[in-house]
């Protein structure tokens, strides 16, 4: 294997490294701020939110706030499921969901 690819694939392992330990060990935004963000961007209210309101767009802003805690943020399942009130494994859905509707509704910019 050429030098130049095996040293491709070593700045890759690395940025990848090194974004697993910021998710993990750096300081994470509070799950509060995340949902005035989410609020912000999408006109609602962050304690509807975190409400079991079940009208689309709150539940659709709940998803979109599971994806950006767990998978941007770096906050576990359970964190989020404890704030939320809602089981892991709904929190596993959501981010899935929030994954797929992410689209340009939210950034932490």
């Amino acid at each position: 294997m050429p030098l130049f690819f095996y040293l491709t694939g070593v700045n890759e392992t690395l940025k990848q490294s090194e974004t697993l330990f910021e998710k993990k060990y750096l300081a994470k935004r509070p799950i509060e701020e995340l949902v005035e963000i989410v609020a912000g961007k999408l006109g609602l209210k962050p304690e509807l939110i975190c409400s079991g309101n079940r009208q689309r767009q709150y539940s659709e802003a709940r998803s979109v706030l599971a994806w950006l805690a767990v998978e941007e943020v770096g906050h576990t399942a359970a964190e989020v499921a404890r704030f939320l009130g809602i089981s892991r494994m709904g929190v596993q859905k959501a981010v899935i969901r929030g994954s797929e509707l992410k689209g340009n509704q939210v950034s932490l910019g």
